[in-house]
């Protein structure tokens, strides 16, 4: 499977969402939201978006900002893969 592949599913509407969640603070691009809270934009259940965050993290596109709860980080390839789907 590509990469483009990879986001043609519920990966890519997490990872979406987390994208457009994304500002800056101390000089540091974060997601500040929690999996409920993507949960209830997407329309689905908070495991779903923890399943999906788990296989984004596992694959390198997503890390958790300083080991806390609902901060989130896109790594650069993350970033362009959504650059790339977006165009």
């Amino acid at each position: 499977m590509n990469k483009i592949e990879f986001f043609t599913n519920d990966r890519y509407l997490v990872l979406k969402t987390l994208y457009e969640h994304q500002i800056e603070i101390n000089n540091a691009e974060i997601c500040p939201i929690t999996q409920q809270e993507i949960a209830d934009a997407l329309g689905c259940s908070k495991a779903k978006v923890n399943m999906v965050l788990n296989e984004l993290i596992d694959n390198g596109y997503v890390q958790i900002y300083n080991n806390t709860k609902g901060r989130y980080v896109l790594t650069e390839e993350a970033k362009k893969i959504m650059k790339k789907l977006k165009s």
